[in-house]
């Protein structure tokens, strides 16, 4: 675990129980009517307000756009920090989902092609950065269950060289239909990291670098 210990300014979650975060968003899918990540309505439903291009994501790139607005992006970035933030994710499943969406379309014989855009790990990424002008490096890390954390790791790095002053940094694994011994399932978590050179007000203290980081932190802010 680094000793460096970046501010944690906000946290968003959406898996299969709800979407939460500290912008004070706790709705459970229940409550929707709907099963993790929701469809083309539910991004309005959540926050009342649109999304243009909100229904054409694929379920990855919805949970995290989702995650992000639970988190409170843009309103918790530091003013005139928006264009040199930081963008570090790492995935375990990548965009398996997308994958497997667009290899059922070319057995039926008739190519998806909007889902094509979705076959890689990282479009997820410049969906959140388009919707909130991130411009800073933008990172996304395959990695296995046991290396969990790995984002945050190379997040505290980008902080503390100085390369960035604010990343979002986190997790997302999505899949909607079992494939091969891999479960289905929904877990996104992101967190709005700022360094401490900054003197900004924390919500929760730094979780570390861990595999249990991620876990740690939403028990400080979301339950």
């Amino acid at each position: 675990m680094s000793a460096f210990a970046p501010t944690v300014l906000a946290v968003g979650v959406v898996d299969e129980r709800r979407i939460a975060g500290t912008s004070g968003v706790h709705v459970p899918w229940t409550q929707l009517g709907q099963n993790a990540p929701g469809d083309g309505r539910t991004f309005r439903a959540v926050f009342g307000r649109s999304d243009e291009t909100f229904r054409r994501l694929d379920p990855a790139s919805r949970t995290l756009v989702l995650a992000g607005a639970a988190a409170g992006l843009p309103q918790v970035l530091p003013a005139g920090r928006a264009a040199e933030t930081g963008l570090v994710v790492e995935t375990t499943l990548g965009c398996l989902d997308a994958d497997l969406r667009f290899a059922a379309s070319m057995t039926a014989g008739m190519c998806d092609g909007p889902v094509f855009a979705y076959t890689l790990p990282s479009t997820g990424l410049g969906e959140l950065a388009l919707r909130h002008g991130l411009r800073g490096p933008t990172v996304c890390l395959s990695t296995m269950a046991a290396q969990r954390g790995a984002a945050l790791r190379e997040a505290a790095l980008l902080l503390a060289t100085g390369e960035c002053d604010v990343v979002v940094a986190g997790l997302v694994d999505v899949l909607a239909t079992p494939c091969d011994g891999v479960e289905a399932g929904c877990r996104t978590v992101l967190t709005v990291l700022a360094s401490p050179r900054l003197a900004l007000t924390a919500v929760a203290p730094w979780p570390g670098e861990d595999a249990a980081a991620y876990e740690r932190l939403l028990a400080a802010v979301v339950g």
